[in-house]
């Protein structure tokens, strides 16, 4: 079984929990992962970045996948123009957003997670808004 718990630290940042067996480490899905990770004392192995959740959680079964109740279900994420930073948090706050404009205002999206039947949604919530001018020369 793989157990999955996203929380939040004390910064307010979201954390990808991962706890899978040694056997599951040589996965071909967990490889990358695990490499980029920390490794964590407790029920969980593996601190992961937040950007592996998505690919994971869809890859692995159902039967297989234990998401923690205290688990995080809902998260605003948008990532620069090369993807190579990712800036997520639960509710938009006024850093969250300052640093949205900064990054050229591209599309924020909330990842909601269905605890039922383990599926995930990806919708669109912010997009930079569009400005038009009129012509006042006439």
């Amino acid at each position: 079984m793989i157990k999955i718990k996203l929380d939040k630290n004390k910064k307010g940042q979201i954390l990808f929990k991962l706890g899978i067996t040694k056997e599951q480490e040589c996965n071909l899905l967990f490889k990358r992962a695990i490499i980029e990770s920390k490794k964590i004392k407790g029920s969980y192995n593996y601190e992961v970045p937040l950007r592996f959740f998505i690919p994971i959680f869809k890859n692995i079964g159902k039967e297989q996948l234990i998401l923690d109740q205290k688990s995080i279900a809902s998260y605003l994420e948008f990532s620069d123009y090369c993807d190579e930073n990712y800036y997520t948090d639960v509710e938009p706050t006024v850093n969250y957003m300052k640093k949205w404009r900064e990054e050229g205002c591209p599309i924020i999206y909330r990842v909601t997670i269905d605890r039922d039947d383990y599926s995930i949604e990806k919708k669109a919530v912010f997009k930079k808004p569009k400005i038009f001018f009129e012509d006042c020369t006439s």
